[in-house]
């Protein structure tokens, strides 16, 4: 199993971005059934592994380039490490996008998003990503230093 920590504070701004956006852009199986997309945080990984979100419009840093969409790089692996998370199989291989929907329930939270912001207000710092081997992963919050 590979630990992704990403801050808990970037990983809020994204999502209230995407559950404020007037559209989103579909996860592959939406597309493929004609579905529009839901509010979602999309987990990334090509040249590094980052969280962003699938807003319409995005949250772009600069507002005249399109292609400038803010993104939370997981501690650890940011631009340039796309070859070294090849080689780890927990992560490792091909590159890909997952949604994760802000609006699906989360443990005792009616939604994952109201999960996010009830987590940051109680002092947590880190949103965790557990991901396998088997293409499975799991999402946790953590306070303090990441371990």
């Amino acid at each position: 199993m590979m630990r992704l920590y990403f801050p808990l504070t970037e990983v809020l701004t994204l999502a209230e971005h995407a559950a404020a956006a007037p559209e989103h852009s579909p996860s592959f199986t939406q597309h493929e059934d004609g579905k529009p997309g839901d509010p979602s945080l999309v987990w990334v990984k090509d040249d590094g592994t980052y969280l962003m979100t699938n807003g319409i419009p995005g949250l772009l840093h600069d507002p005249a380039n399109p292609e400038s969409n803010v993104v939370v790089y997981a501690e650890g692996w940011g631009t340039g490490t796309g070859p070294d998370l090849n080689q780890i199989d927990d992560i490792g291989g091909d590159d890909f996008v997952e949604h994760i929907p802000l609006d699906e329930r989360y443990g005792e939270f009616p939604t994952f998003l109201e999960a996010l912001r009830a987590y940051l207000k109680a002092g947590y710092a880190w949103l965790i990503i557990e991901s396998r081997a088997d293409l499975t992963f799991d999402i946790s919050m953590a306070k303090g230093v990441r371990r």
